[in-house]
């Protein structure tokens, strides 16, 4: 703005303005790809929704995913149409791509399966999943509570 004649530094500082919002993109771009790694430490999630499609169900969970492709953790409670079940231990696999797209597969001790597809966001911070197996609706979002160590 050294530039600038004082009557025309108003302009000048649009420009300056305008110029750095333009590089925002840009920068967007630059950032690198998602991977199994964005997902690594430990996440709180919670979910809801209905089994075979009119119990009502919800649960929470905290697990580890390891930054590798596998996660473990326990679901602290999971209620569905009010029967409820605490810490069931839990453990599976994760398979991140590269525009952070995620799938996940999950067996619990009591042997029930639930395979999951969702999203990572906020620079693997938080992620969005949806339960694809057939009668269930469960949406599920999680949140990281602590970074790997």
């Amino acid at each position: 703005m050294r530039n600038c004649k004082t009557s025309a530094k108003l302009a000048c500082a649009l420009l300056v303005f305008a110029t750095s919002v333009a590089l925002k993109p840009q920068q967007a771009l630059a950032e690198k790809a998602c991977s199994n790694k964005s997902l690594s430490g430990a996440y709180v999630a919670v979910g809801s929704g209905y089994v075979n499609n009119t119990e009502p169900y919800a649960l929470n969970v905290l697990a580890t995913y390891d930054g590798k492709g596998s996660f473990s953790g326990t679901v602290l409670v999971r209620s569905i149409a009010g029967n409820v079940t605490t810490n069931v231990p839990t453990q599976g696999t994760y398979q991140v791509n590269s525009d952070c797209s995620f799938t996940q597969t999950g067996t619990r001790s009591d042997g029930t399966t639930a395979n999951y597809s969702g999203a990572i966001f906020d620079d693997g911070n938080k992620f969005a999943l949806t339960q694809t197996d057939p009668g269930i609706i469960d949406n599920v979002k999680g949140e990281r509570v602590r970074h790997s160590q």
